[in-house]
């Protein structure tokens, strides 16, 4: 896991006008949490062989086919993130609102021309809408007292590894290195022949302020039919669309004056990401008995044909003698590239108890180390590589249940997403658990629902040979209100 960190760190501390694309880039858009109504939110996504859900369009495609009627449906979904973090016996806490839509779709209910409903082909329907699939808005504070280097000392040891002449350094490193030593922050010693910084044996507070922003939504067109009441097949057309946003505030401060010089340093980055791509669902949903439904679907990749990154950054200084003092801004990074994620498979169960409720599961498969960069301009084959070899395959579980009280509803789920990293760790398991009620009438329909879910993470603020990793804690709680009406 050090492994994939240090290379992770490496890419990002190398950073210039070339691509700074990183494995941990590719997971951020493979990984998919779906949302979208609150009753679907309610049974935590267990919806893959229940149907009758706009939501199913993204996951099972033939929960279409159910719809005996047209309907309307808009969510939304409020989201309160609290993080936490601990790193080297400090801890620090910070928290985001973000107020966003779950979703908002059509479903027209096509009759077929055999009004006696006697003929193999019971209905036809077409949706479209949006769904969201995951929420990027969050906010990380870290902070902590390193005894033993700094993130200066981590530049000086890349100039001296790579024996980097002066003159060199503000071209072949203009988001970070360059920035630092345009701000004296990192310099040559002609005595020791070689580069060094003041708080080179540590002795400062580190501070650093992670915001994100953004989602992931996809456009959904569909279209499903209902077979006998026994056999329902669908397939959506998705168009999903990313906008992720990340501003960061890294500073390290003198604990004493025991430093000569230095007293502190804030160095900013920021990264815009933005990008759309296609891809194609298909599922079928089977009846046996009136008791039992049976779901399968598969999505294709998703092609991302016009990724887009851009990046800047800048560095301040401040020293003892003050006419050491600097401020320097790099100029703007972008790259243009395209990304493809993995393909994801879906099996799905649920029974039925009569009038009075259901219980339903869902397991999806999904390989992250499938996922791939590329361009006109570069390979990306050492990145590619790296997400081979640092992601796994296990699956995500998703189970849900629902009980019918007259015109009232009540819902409950939970659900696990494994581990994507090799190595044995827990790194960035999910756990989520939901609840929620609704009311049912003959032409309207309102849902709220409750969803929690926690993730942990480690997280290294430069070299991990140099420093220990924070350990984070994300926490997100959702409430989603859904309105619908059928016509």
């Amino acid at each position: 896991m050090k492994k994939y960190f240090f290379i992770i760190v490496i890419l990002t501390l190398t950073s210039s006008v070339a691509n700074a694309q990183t494995p941990e880039d590719a997971l951020r858009y493979s990984r998919v949490f779906y949302s979208g109504t609150a009753r679907f939110n309610g049974l935590s996504g267990a919806f893959g062989a229940v149907g009758a859900d706009f939501s199913t369009l993204a996951t099972n495609p033939a929960g279409i086919g159910l719809y005996k009627g047209s309907e309307m449906t808009l969510t939304l979904a409020p989201i309160i993130g609290y993080s936490s973090s601990k790193y080297n016996g400090s801890e620090a806490t910070d928290n985001r609102v973000n107020l966003g839509m779950g979703n908002f779709g059509v479903i027209f209910n096509i009759s077929p021309y055999n009004k006696s409903k006697s003929g193999v082909l019971r209905n036809v329907n077409i949706g479209f809408g949006f769904n969201r699939q995951n929420d990027f808005n969050n906010r990380v504070a870290i902070n902590g007292i390193n005894t033993k280097n700094s993130l200066m000392q981590s530049y000086a040891n890349i100039l001296n590894d790579e024996q980097t002449p002066e003159r060199y350094i503000q071209d072949d490193y203009p988001f970070d290195i360059g920035l630092a030593y345009g701000t004296n922050l990192v310099y040559h010693d002609s005595a020791l022949n070689k580069y060094v910084c003041d708080a080179r044996y540590g002795g400062v507070i580190q501070n650093k302020l992670i915001n994100t922003y953004g989602s992931m939504n996809e456009l959904d067109f569909s279209v499903g039919a209902n077979f006998s009441d026994k056999f329902f097949v669908g397939m959506t057309f998705g168009v999903p669309s990313i906008n992720y946003y990340e501003s960061s505030v890294y500073k390290e401060t003198r604990t004493k004056d025991t430093i000569p010089n230095f007293i502190s340093l804030s160095f900013h980055n920021n990264l815009q990401t933005r990008g759309t791509g296609i891809n194609f669902k298909l599922g079928i949903i089977y009846k046996p008995a009136d008791w039992v439904r049976i779901g399968a679907s598969v999505h294709t990749p998703t092609w991302f044909p016009s990724m887009r990154d851009q990046w800047s950054s800048s560095m301040e200084s401040t020293f003892t003698n003050t006419v050491w003092n600097a401020t320097q801004y790099s100029q703007l990074g972008y790259f243009d590239y395209r990304l493809t994620t993995p393909f994801r498979a879906m099996g799905s169960l649920a029974f039925i108890i009569g009038q009075y409720g259901l219980v339903s599961a869902d397991y999806e498969y999904v390989n992250y180390s499938q996922a791939r960069f590329n361009s006109t301009s570069d390979d990306f084959k050492t990145v590619n590589n790296q997400i081979e070899s640092d992601y796994k395959s296990w699956g995500n579980i998703r189970v849900g249940t629902e009980w019918r009280l007259s015109n009232f509803r009540i819902r409950g789920g939970f659900a696990y997403f494994s581990n994507p990293y090799t190595g044995g760790t827990n790194n960035s398991e999910r756990f989520q658990a939901s609840g929620g009620f609704g009311y049912r009438a003959n032409h309207f329909f309102a849902d709220v629902t409750y969803v929690w879910s926690k993730m942990n993470q480690d997280y290294y603020l430069y070299d991990p040979g140099m420093v220990s990793p924070a350990a984070i804690s994300y926490y997100t709680n959702t409430v989603s209100t859904t309105i619908g009406f059928r016509f």
